[in-house]
């Protein structure tokens, strides 16, 4: 692939020349590629329907996102040279968030105590629950943690019911970004 930067000749070009080479625009820039071989009579496999199905979903998905002004902006803002929201959102909804890790240090079981989570997005967490089970694998407790004004990859879940031996205690915590994709992590305490 050629990156043409400043050669007046084909700056803008679009299209093909003689099928061997496609012009592209990408921002900016104009990009040189070879033309793209495929038979079109040809079936696509399981995984190919699976892919082309997620990429028409991730684009609908961000077709509606971008209709709210507020997304637009957030999406525009994240998106770097030569990438539009419009790709930003549709990378959003392919890549699931992650949870990195659940900080049991301060939960003593008792009302109060504090779970930390670090939850990380290459957009942007939207939310975290957090369930607490007993040793015996009974919910004690769920709820969502709050995000940290200060560190924007650290949420806060705080207890509210006493758990009597928090040793051997379950916490789960799923992280979910704006299209709805979800990630776990269970800890034990």
């Amino acid at each position: 692939m050629a990156d043409i930067s400043k050669n007046l000749l084909v700056k803008g070009a679009r299209g093909n020349v003689g099928k061997q080479f496609v012009y592209r625009k990408h921002g900016d820039d104009t990009i040189i590629t070879l033309m793209p071989v495929f038979d079109p009579d040809a079936p696509s496999s399981e995984e190919q329907q699976e892919t082309r199905n997620r990429f028409a979903a991730a684009t609908c998905f961000a077709r509606n996102i971008l209709q709210s002004a507020d997304y637009k902006k957030a999406y525009r803002k994240k998106a770097t040279k030569g990438k539009t929201a419009h790709n930003i959102a549709i990378r959003d909804f392919l890549r699931p968030p992650v949870v990195k890790k659940i900080r049991t240090a301060d939960y003593n079981g008792m009302p109060g105590s504090s779970i930390i989570i670090h939850a990380k997005d290459d957009f942007r967490v939207a939310a975290v629950k957090v369930s607490i089970f007993n040793a015996d694998g009974t919910l004690l407790e769920e709820g969502h943690a709050f995000l940290s004004p200060v560190n924007l990859l650290t949420w806060t879940y705080t207890a509210t019911q006493t758990n009597a031996v928090p040793v051997g205690s379950l916490i789960r915590a799923v992280a979910s970004d704006i299209p709805g994709n979800t990630a776990a992590l269970e800890v034990f305490v």
